[in-house]
């Protein structure tokens, strides 16, 4: 049995969706620059999210095509972390807090997991989760890339209409 997991991306970078360059050039949240690493979610609109807060005040008529990502991984892949292991200031939204990353790799580490399921910053209180998917796992060749489509962005956000 897999797990499907979502990923909203530009597709412009639809060749390489596994392989977590995007991250490993700019670092992230959870990852360390130079250190690959793949940002899903449970679900798409938590994905959508996601990637809106990265935009930096961009605005969504300005981006490039989105697609849907939908990725499949091995049942008994993944790691849940709650919020009680988390450090202090994990979901602090205007801070990048230096150990994160660090903490990120500890947890790989010790559960030599494919993948960690974490709260979303941007939204803590929800059921769905942030997964980060270590493209170098060995388990990583089991993941498939189920279905691309193009992500429509709904006219009516705020940041989508045109001005």
């Amino acid at each position: 049995m897999a797990i499907t997991l979502y990923r909203i991306q530009t597709d412009a970078h639809r060749d390489s969706i596994l392989e977590g360059i995007g991250a490993k050039l700019r670092g992230g949240r959870w990852n360390a620059k130079g250190w690959p690493m793949v940002y899903t979610a449970t679900t798409p609109e938590l994905g959508f999210w996601e990637y809106m807060v990265q935009l930096d005040g961009t605005p969504l008529a300005d981006l490039p095509p989105l697609i849907l990502c939908e990725i499949t991984v091995p049942d008994h892949s993944i790691r849940l972390i709650s919020v009680e292991e988390l450090p202090l200031g994990w979901d602090d939204p205007y801070a990048t807090p230096v150990g994160l990353p660090l903490f990120a790799d500890q947890q790989f580490e010790r559960y030599q997991c494919l993948c960690l399921a974490l709260p979303s910053a941007l939204v803590p209180l929800s059921p769905s989760r942030n997964v980060l998917l270590d493209p170098l796992h060995a388990q990583c060749s089991e993941c498939q890339v189920l279905s691309i489509q193009p992500y429509p962005i709904d006219p009516r956000l705020p940041t989508a209409v045109i001005a």
